[in-house]
């Protein structure tokens, strides 16, 4: 009786010892399976967000280039076609001093054209000061006369060296800017600019009449703004109410 109850004993140990090395492999390939099903998911996470920032990269360009186009031809239809047609005027005049005030003129035109060149030059976008494009942005809206403009920005040079980021936040500030434009009815725009280490804070701020963030979200393109900025891996706080005016704070590690 002893030696059939230790050959039980060992039996069921055995076959303890079985189950056990069993479930313990059903766990390592449960686990192993969960987690390549874990990778797989990520993987394609990854692949769904390189794709939206190439998505976003790409309309960023479109309308950058349309909206510069746009820009062109008004220039050379409102500045740059009156100022030839003067030119031509002053240079029909007889008197001797209208010869060098069109020699101004052409000078002035030549000086036009340069600006309008560097414009559609997607190097130029690329090469460019941050802070000078925002500078130039703000004069264009000074020089139409619609409202006043206010820059504030280190005196070092704003440097962004991943040129896609940049080029997606221009995209950025100048739809905050057609925004302003658009919705606010301001009397000043104002931006606000600054860098230390590894983080660019900026922000555009209007005296407009503002509106009710959760009435006109979709209708300003809001919406778009914050994707963009995700697609870029920045934050974007907007502070907007009915008559107090807007002020879109962006921030973005460099």
């Amino acid at each position: 009786m002893a030696t059939d109850d230790i050959s039980f004993e060992l039996f069921i140990m055995l076959v303890a010892g079985i189950v056990g090395l069993f479930l313990m492999a059903t766990f390592v390939v449960s686990m192993v399976l969960i987690h390549r099903q874990r990778q797989l998911r990520n993987q394609h996470k990854i692949e769904l967000l390189k794709a939206e920032y190439q998505n976003t990269l790409l309309n960023a360009e479109k309308e950058i280039r349309e909206d510069t186009l746009h820009y062109v031809s008004q220039e050379l239809h409102d500045n740059i076609g009156q100022m030839l047609s003067l030119t031509k005027l002053v240079l029909s005049n007889p008197d001797p001093s209208a010869v060098s005030e069109g020699r101004q003129l052409i000078n002035s035109i030549i000086k036009e054209v340069r600006s309008l060149s560097k414009s559609i030059n997607r190097d130029y976008i690329k090469d460019v000061d941050f802070g000078d494009f925002l500078l130039e942005e703000l004069e264009k809206i000074e020089r139409s006369g619609f409202c006043k403009t206010k820059l504030t920005r280190p005196e070092s040079r704003i440097v962004i060296g991943d040129a896609n980021k940049k080029l997606i936040l221009i995209r950025l500030v100048q739809e905050c800017l057609n925004n302003a434009i658009k919705h606010a009815e301001p009397s000043t725009i104002e931006i606000d600019i600054s860098q230390d280490a590894d983080r660019l804070l900026l922000e555009v701020t209007d005296d407009g009449k503002g509106f009710d963030k959760q009435l006109s979200y979709s209708g300003l393109g809001l919406r778009n703004l914050q994707s963009r900025m995700e697609a870029i891996e920045g934050k974007l706080d907007l502070d907007s109410s009915p008559g107090v005016g807007t002020r879109i704070s962006m921030s973005i590690v460099l």
